[in-house]
């Protein structure tokens, strides 16, 4: 499987995503608690937001906040480069990593965009979090849902749990989290067990297990959704995986 790498680093503050001249086309998700920049190496990207579509041509970038919803269609044959991080914090001095994945004009490349985002990039906004009448009672009902899921999203909780907890109608809490994130709570919950579930396959842990534990009714359950979002299936997500190692 050569289409794609993944490159994080040990304590997953930081992961670079490099494509290889390969179509994908990433249906509609979000980034849980952490940012994601985009850098074109060759080709055109088609990025898609709740309220925005734009194509990026290469060498241009974009930076994605946490919880927007978006989707990403790559062309064929193009190149892109996603840097994904918790805060600016972790790049105060550039891309602190090298090695054969990233060739010099890409780690320039890289460079450029890391410098164009500090300068727009406000650490309050570091912890961005869904945004729509922030003083209402129903978003503060939705923000605790999305808090209690991220924390277990390998835990199973109904709708019905979660429209009880808020003290709402399960009709006026679906509608208000929808409007909140953009998504059902069910799809939300399904990306959040994704990321549980990609940390679980970078360690020893069997697929079976893994499954389980990120929520999943059985492997075959886990293989479909994994699939579907990421373009690939977990046994080759893990074969594309590699631990970044410091300059």
């Amino acid at each position: 499987m050569s289409g794609i790498g993944y490159y994080y680093t040990e304590s997953n503050d930081m992961e670079l995503i490099l494509t290889k001249r390969e179509a994908r086309v990433y249906p509609w998700h979000m980034h849980m608690r952490h940012w994601a920049m985009g850098v074109v190496r060759f080709g055109n990207v088609l990025l898609l937001t709740a309220d925005n579509s734009r194509r990026v041509h290469a060498g241009d970038h974009f930076l994605i906040p946490p919880y927007e919803l978006h989707s990403l269609c790559i062309e064929p044959e193009s190149l892109l480069c996603v840097l994904c991080f918790d805060n600016m914090d972790v790049l105060a001095n550039g891309f602190p990593y090298s090695g054969e994945f990233l060739q010099a004009e890409d780690k320039v490349l890289l460079e450029a965009a890391i410098s164009a985002c500090r300068e727009n990039f406000s650490l309050h906004n570091a912890h961005h979090s869904p945004s729509i009448e922030r003083d209402s009672l129903l978003c503060r009902s939705v923000q605790a849902i999305i808090q209690l899921i991220e924390e277990d999203p390998g835990e199973t909780l109904h709708l019905e749990q979660m429209a009880e907890h808020g003290g709402y109608s399960l009709w006026h809490f679906l509608r208000g989290f929808q409007k909140v994130t953009g998504m059902t709570p069910h799809a939300f919950q399904l990306l959040c067990r994704l990321r549980l579930l990609r940390s679980m396959l970078r360690t020893d842990t069997a697929s079976s297990i893994a499954a389980v534990s990120a929520g999943f009714s059985d492997q075959s359950h886990m293989h479909k959704v994994f699939k579907r979002q990421h373009g690939i299936t977990p046994k080759q997500f893990k074969q594309v995986s590699f631990k970044l190692a410091p300059l």
